[in-house]
């Protein structure tokens, strides 16, 4: 099973599994082979896990969502993850099924779009092999990503007067998200507002100037009398800076925001985020979530 996908240069990527839905023999072992940051749960029909949990007042990330969870083997029953992938191309998870039964399965991050999910049937018999498998998969995964290519051709960032608008784009229905703010670097006058809007409800994003400054993780371990450290979600990963202007100095950040409908537990993030710029220069710019994909940017005010 192929996990999602991307094109050479991570620019754009697949949000689905290819295919969705395949037929297995009892005692058969499936390979996720993941191409993209996602992940692979098995919730047995029970609520899936949140991303964070409140305990003694405090918010900690949650290991069941984070970390990988359950065993090798699956009968329909209990919990299985495989954790996340954070974009490692070697990354697979395997489970064998030992029970026939028809099996659905979510990525985590991505559930709340009913096309990031996929179905195991598993038979007494079947007479597929795992080749004609992967083969369907790379055609359904080339489809999508071709789709893509042909919609990311056609985008143009949107001129409102001293407003200038970046939509960060993609598609739940056909199944992928760019990752890229633009295709070329932004040139614009000074005094002119950016608006970068986000209109993927696949991925988050931020849009972070970090001015020389070290990224700042997304959460802060925290020592436990007993046991491995908790973690924390860093505030200043979380939270969008106050200033509404850019002058080239000090760190100035979106926080984590959003497409629409939005998962728990950020379901009133914000959906934009604007920056005027004041001062001629070049200003460089990630997303903390897809740095390792290349998503950056460039704004030269001249």
């Amino acid at each position: 099973m192929i996990v999602g996908g991307e094109v050479n240069n991570s620019a754009i990527e697949s949000n689905l599994f290819h295919p969705r839905e395949i037929d297995v023999a009892v005692g058969d072992t499936v390979a996720f082979k993941f191409e993209g940051n996602h992940n692979i749960a098995f919730t047995s029909g029970q609520p899936r896990p949140p991303a964070r949990i409140s305990e003694g007042g405090k918010v900690y990330l949650n290991t069941q969502f984070w970390f990988p969870s359950g065993g090798e083997t699956y009968d329909g029953t209990g919990y299985r993850s495989s954790g996340p992938s954070a974009g490692d191309p070697k990354f697979t998870y395997s489970l064998t099924f030992t029970k026939a039964g028809t099996y659905e399965y979510v990525c985590l991050f991505h559930s709340r779009q009913p096309g990031i999910s996929g179905t195991v049937n598993v038979r007494e018999r079947v007479f597929n092999s795992p080749a004609a498998v992967e083969r369907r998969g790379r055609s359904e995964q080339a489809a999508t990503l071709k789709a893509a290519q042909a919609a990311w051709a056609t985008w143009e960032p949107e001129r409102q007067g001293e407003t200038v608008v970046l939509p960060l784009i993609g598609d739940p229905k056909a199944g992928f998200s760019f990752l890229r703010f633009s295709k070329q670097p932004l040139v614009v006058t000074p005094g002119t507002t950016v608006t970068w809007v986000h209109r993927d409800p696949l991925r988050p994003h931020t849009v972070t100037f970090l001015s020389g400054e070290t990224a700042p993780p997304a959460a802060i371990p925290e020592p436990q009398p007993q046991g491995p450290p908790r973690l924390v979600p860093n505030p200043k990963r979380d939270l969008p800076t106050p200033t509404k202007t850019h002058d080239g100095t000090g760190f100035v950040h979106s926080g984590n925001f959003f497409g629409p409908g939005a998962m728990p537990p950020f379901p009133t993030a914000p959906t934009s985020f604007s920056l005027t710029f004041t001062k001629p220069g070049q200003y460089e710019y990630v997303c903390l979530f897809h740095q390792a994909e290349g998503m950056k940017g460039t704004v030269i005010v001249r």
